[in-house]
């Protein structure tokens, strides 16, 4: 992996999108850390409750990181399709957070106390949020979860899959201390903490490494992966697991899907692949997969999602998932 020191350039710094997403990012890593002292071992129901089965949870912080981050949106960019896994209610960010914190924010006018419009003539766009991908983990303060947003121009047809349309991904980790993003055209960067920890200004020099994957020469070949939380749909994933793993030398199971991808940009894994995602799991990080030089298949709602450095062995990935 390149660890050349390099700086995020100011194209990408300069982009509206990139900074709002900073700003949700910002909103998100803020009430993850503040929740993170309710949820301990116990899972209390007051605060945890489940999906599909006991170990498929959501929590409140869940649903309330998204209707922070649609409250925000509703203001900044009211034309465009917010797509929550939690279908939250907008809540407001300016009545909710401190004036320290609302500081932080591109799109905050602290004169006049409100999130300014930052709409431009542009096509409508769709943000895909996912406000704490690897909850599973948050709640068991496993280190790997993550905020998660990737944005594409909003499609005529075929709704979310935005193909060939995606503007920006962005993922930010408050467990492994770092942010990544990347930009149509302009690359994938990862960055040690927050965005916002450097500062609001455009100008400013954010240290950050180039993502390119795997560095030609590295030893071993290592597959990311998930399985199903019911027994019935992690059967038949059991059944493919050998012929998946086809080429590779050893699995990783991290548990956040948005994670899984970025540690394929970065050349930590050589290949991803899963089933059953929603558009919110991969939308950032299929971003920062392609940005970083890579090939990735996005399999719409609940399809095979793969991600590789070559063409080929995603299209093999696909099948054998």
């Amino acid at each position: 992996m390149n660890s050349e020191p390099e700086s995020l350039p100011a194209e990408i710094v300069d982009l509206p999108l990139i900074r709002i997403a900073s700003d949700l990012s910002v909103m998100a890593w803020e009430q993850m850390l503040a929740w993170r002292s309710l949820l301990g071992a116990s899972l209390d129901a007051r605060v945890v409750d489940t999906k599909t089965s006991p170990n498929d949870l959501v929590t409140k912080a869940d649903a309330q990181i998204e209707a922070l981050v649609r409250g925000y949106l509703s203001r900044v960019r009211p034309h465009d399709l917010m797509v929550g896994e939690e279908g939250a209610d907008a809540l407001d960010p300016v009545e909710f957070f401190s004036a320290d914190i609302l500081r932080r924010l591109h799109a905050y006018d602290a004169e006049a106390r409100l999130l300014a419009d930052l709409s431009d003539d542009g096509p409508a766009l769709e943000w895909h949020v996912d406000p704490i991908d690897g909850t599973v983990n948050y709640v068991r303060n496993i280190e790997h979860h993550a905020f998660s947003v990737g944005v594409c121009e909003k499609p005529d047809t075929d709704p979310g899959l935005g193909l060939g349309g995606w503007r920006i991904g962005l993922v930010a980790s408050p467990g492994l201390g770092a942010t990544w993003l990347a930009a149509e055209g302009l690359g994938a960067y990862r960055v040690e903490g927050r965005l916002a920890d450097y500062g609001t200004a455009a100008s400013a020099n954010i240290p950050a490494r180039r993502l390119r994957g795997t560095p030609s020469g590295l030893s071993g070949r290592l597959l990311a992966t998930g399985f199903a939380y019911t027994g019935n749909n992690r059967g038949p994933q059991l059944a493919k697991l050998e012929n998946l793993m086809s080429g590779y030398d050893d699995l990783r199971r991290c548990g956040a899907a948005s994670i899984d991808l970025c540690m394929v940009a970065e050349g930590r894994v050589n290949g991803y692949a899963e089933r059953g995602l929603g558009i919110y799991d991969y939308a950032g990080g299929a971003v920062i997969v392609e940005e970083a030089g890579l090939k990735v298949s996005r399999g719409g709602a609940g399809g095979p999602t793969a991600a590789a450095d070559a063409q080929a062995e995603v299209d093999r990935l696909v099948a054998a998932i």
